[in-house]
């Protein structure tokens, strides 16, 4: 079967913290794990499936990369914004008066963020490179700085910058996309059991994406990009809410993690198949991929 057309990106599946600063690092092991997109590489290892694939090994919880480092509310974001200074459930990051200064900050963001997009840019502009996924997992519960505090998360949650029907004035990718991915999403996992007051899939909500989408699906607008978060309750379905307060890393859900892949996998697959008829009408109609 030829490959889907899909350039996957992985952005906050990194659990590697830079050397010469750990030990000015005041997290531990549960709180770099829970701070990221816990068990994205093993559910989108699919490298051989799709035309590419570009993971981070730096922790989220140091250097985000999906983060604007032309953003001048950076250093007064709560968080710290691409440096972090807390964790989404406000732990502390660095030990007391141990946060990196400025040239620091500078060398860890050349290092980790501008090499990274440029590397993701050069691939998204491979022929066969129809569209973007920006890949993410996300907590069945939202966490203290996320959008949306102490909020059931849906299933999945499927963005491109705009609202719950995908509408926007600089999307990264056409309304048309966005519903056509979560149909298959629904299509695909239509037989999941939903706790009270869970949403299968969401558009939009609680996530529309952050830097990557933008700067690659909007200010580049080479290739139109679609985010893509799945609810660790599907591969942790009994997971204990207190868990994110754990300075341990629970076990790999082997079996659970291959089982989702295979069906997220037939979800793009199904997706694909759809996007020809979308990006036809779209061209009728002048209108953008």
């Amino acid at each position: 079967m030829p490959r889907l057309p899909f350039l996957l990106a992985i952005v906050h599946g990194g659990t590697t913290l830079p050397r010469e600063l750990a030990p000015r690092l005041a997290v531990s092991p549960g709180a770099v794990f829970y701070d990221s997109s816990p068990w994205t590489r093993e559910v989108f290892s699919m490298g051989e499936q799709v035309q590419g694939r570009q993971e981070v090994d730096i922790a989220r919880v140091v250097v985000d990369l999906d983060v604007d480092p032309k953003s001048k509310n950076n250093a007064n974001r709560p968080d710290g914004g691409i440096i972090k200074k807390i964790t989404r459930y406000n732990k502390p990051v660095w030990l007391e008066g141990q946060e990196p200064n400025d040239e620091e900050r500078s060398r860890l963001i050349d290092r980790y963020h501008h090499n990274w997009h440029e590397i993701l840019a050069r691939i998204s502009s491979r022929g066969g490179v129809r569209m973007g996924i920006d890949c993410h997992s996300m907590a069945p519960v939202g966490a203290p700085l996320d959008p949306d505090p102490g909020c059931l998360r849906p299933m999945f949650c499927v963005g491109n910058l705009g609202d719950e029907n995908g509408q926007a004035e600089r999307p990264s990718c056409d309304p048309a996309f966005v519903q056509a991915f979560a149909d298959c999403l629904r299509q695909e996992f239509q037989d999941v059991e939903l706790p009270e007051g869970v949403e299968l899939v969401s558009i939009n909500k609680p996530l529309s994406g952050g830097y990557l989408l933008y700067h690659h699906g909007v200010e580049l607008g080479n290739t139109p990009w679609i985010l893509l978060a799945f609810n660790r309750r599907l591969l942790v379905p009994d997971e204990a809410p207190d868990a994110v307060n754990s300075d341990d890393v629970p076990d790999v859900p082997r079996e659970a993690i291959a089982k989702l892949r295979i069906r997220i996998f037939t979800a793009m697959l199904a997706f694909a198949r759809r996007m020809p008829a979308i990006m036809d009408d779209l061209e009728r109609r002048g209108r953008r991929r």
